[in-house]
């Protein structure tokens, strides 16, 4: 029987979206009954389920078996990407099975904190581990022929997966799981619902970890050496091609979503009035007001997820440098040949001609963002004034409407309490003389 050939990019994606099975076998502990619980007994309940911990436990085992076999075979990985692998491993594991997840059911802003790490800090950290290889490596042969090569062979997944990985449309699934289930009927709904809880933190991990692994991709992107005039541009980008997405575009990307996270952020926290009533059903930890609860949790989802994006900017950043170092390097091996004629042209309509899609791309970039800023700015005003934004005549209505004199109660317009007397006293004159 002939061996079958697995493409290395779908190995990633498979056996990075492994975790995905912590949440469907954590979901009978996400939603716990815990009303009588004072804030301070919280930070002693550790849910922690056997599924869990066998599943956590295979995990890192099946990574360290990997690693044992390919430290044979192939330079070692780094100790940073171990750590890494652990630390997101570690982080999925605490978001679900430590006091956060009790904490979490009573208190929106603590909610926001376990999204945080699903959604975003584990999926980054397993992301730059990059540890497909190496759990790839761990798997019994006979599960590698048998269960994961079928699946990863399978055309209906590749069709899927080259839509779905695709930059523009893993980005807005990034930002629709957080904007969906922050939706107060739906969030509400999978508070007080274990199977819609379970599958809210479904969706929000798949996201981050297809989203973070389009971003911490480390194939580099094409290079005048590598570019094929017969292959369409597109086909560049997709999760099949051995090349990653371009620099730029992945700093194009983390702006929108930490664009998605200011402007979600500033509505929560200066929103008027309550949205989510289902903690004050379950019973609220450590005395918060439902609205400071909202408030806090609305900073949560502008700040610290616009940071982690900014870190992940950097990183990209650091990368692209080294892969113009790598770039040069290759130049200077071959420097009579076509590519470097490419890198560096001789005459003015060479160069035009190579600085021209550059110039494209950036312009458009920086019109994407000025317009994004824009749009931004004008939503946190909407939503720090909505009141302002209503339409003129409303406006004026409610406020009329506001200052009108309240009809004085019998008893007091018998009593003659000064009251009564300050109200009559601030009521307009026609509403004082009565009908001519």
């Amino acid at each position: 029987m002939a061996p079958v050939r697995v493409n290395k990019t779908w190995v990633s994606w498979v056996v990075a979206a492994s975790p995905l099975a912590l949440v469907v076998a954590a979901h009978p502990a996400l939603a716990q009954s815990g009303e009588k619980i004072t804030g301070h007994a919280a930070w002693s309940i550790w849910p922690i389920t056997p599924e869990i911990l066998i599943l956590t436990v295979l995990a890192a085992a099946i990574y360290i078996a990997g690693f044992a076999r390919r430290r044979r075979v192939a330079p070692p990985v780094s100790i940073g990407r171990h750590v890494m692998f652990f630390a997101g491993l570690a982080t999925i594991f605490a978001a679900l099975q430590s006091p956060i997840a009790f904490i979490a059911d009573h208190l929106f802003s603590a909610h926001q904190i376990q999204h945080l790490l699903v959604r975003m800090v584990g999926p980054m950290l397993l992301a730059l581990a990059s540890p497909a290889e190496l759990m790839s490596a761990g798997l019994p042969p006979f599960l590698r022929r048998n269960v994961l090569a079928p699946i990863i062979s399978s055309r209906r997944l590749r069709a899927v997966m080259d839509f779905v990985m695709r930059p523009l449309v893993v980005t807005v699934l990034f930002v629709a799981a957080l904007y969906v289930w922050e939706i107060p009927r739906l969030h509400d709904f999978a508070l007080l619902n274990e199977p819609a809880h379970a599958l809210m933190h479904i969706t929000m991990l798949l996201a981050g970890l297809a989203f973070w692994w389009r971003i911490f991709d480390r194939r580099a992107p094409v290079s005048p050496f590598d570019l094929d005039e017969d292959q369409p541009w597109w086909r560049l980008f997709g999760p099949a091609s051995p090349y990653g997405l371009p620099y730029g575009v992945r700093l194009m990307l983390l702006w929108i979503v930490a664009l998605s996270n200011i402007i979600l952020g500033a509505f929560t926290a200066l929103k008027p009035t309550e949205l989510y009533a289902a903690y004050d059903k379950v019973g609220r930890l450590y005395g918060v007001g439902a609205m400071q609860d909202e408030q806090i949790g609305g900073v949560l989802i502008w700040l610290p997820s616009s940071v982690m994006c900014l870190l992940a900017m950097l990183v990209i950043v650091q990368w692209m440098a080294l892969n113009e170092v790598r770039l040069e390097q290759k130049l200077r091996g071959a420097p009579h040949s076509n590519s470097a004629a490419l890198l560096h042209p001789t005459t003015a309509a060479e160069l035009i001609a190579r600085a021209r899609p550059k110039n494209r791309a950036m312009a458009l970039g920086f019109s994407i963002v000025v317009l994004s800023v824009f749009v931004a700015t004008i939503l946190i005003g909407v939503s720090a004034n909505p009141s302002r934004v209503i339409g003129g005549r409303r406006s004026a209505a409610a406020f009329r409407f506001a200052h009108l004199e309240r009809p004085a109660s019998p008893t007091a317009a018998r009593s003659g309490s000064p009251a009564s007397t300050s109200e009559a006293s601030s009521a307009r004159p026609s509403d004082r003389a009565g009908p001519l």
